[in-house]
């Protein structure tokens, strides 16, 4: 089973609007994949959740249940994670590479634009959600021959 980690904007997008390419990542195709979060991660999803600008702007946030978005991330295994190095231009993304690489991640999952330039970091790759969409998709027909 692949193991991944979603970058925050993969997880809120998907949130947002359950019926996208990020929405299929997170609840179409959970199954299919271990995903990993680690503190740090988690902290900031669930501030740029909290947000109050996000709800005014986004109508699905305003009724979204916080237990269902607690469910997900419950359902995700957690790393600790050792020192944050700075990899990426910005240091904000570093987490998410540090949580890869904690989880022994296949896959980082990003619409960043830092992050999706570095293209691989140490043994993970660095996609787009289109991209692993693509993947998991190529995976479940590799499993049904």
């Amino acid at each position: 089973m692949l193991r991944v980690v979603f970058d925050t904007v993969v997880f809120v997008r998907s949130l947002i609007n359950p019926h996208s390419r990020w929405g299929a990542l997170i609840f179409e195709y959970a199954d299919e994949y271990r995903l990993f979060v680690s503190e740090p991660v988690l902290v900031e999803m669930l501030e740029v959740l909290a947000r109050p600008e996000l709800a005014r702007k986004f109508r699905s946030l305003r009724g979204l249940n916080r237990r269902k978005v607690l469910d997900l991330l419950a359902q995700a295994n957690v790393v600790e994670l050792p020192t944050i190095l700075s990899i990426s231009r910005d240091p904000k993304d570093d987490k998410f590479l540090a949580t890869a690489r904690a989880a022994k991640a296949q896959y980082l999952v990003s619409e960043d634009g830092d992050l999706l330039d570095l293209g691989e970091y140490e043994g993970v790759k660095i996609v787009n959600a289109l991209q692993f969409l693509h993947i998991l998709k190529e995976e479940r027909g590799q499993g049904q021959s």
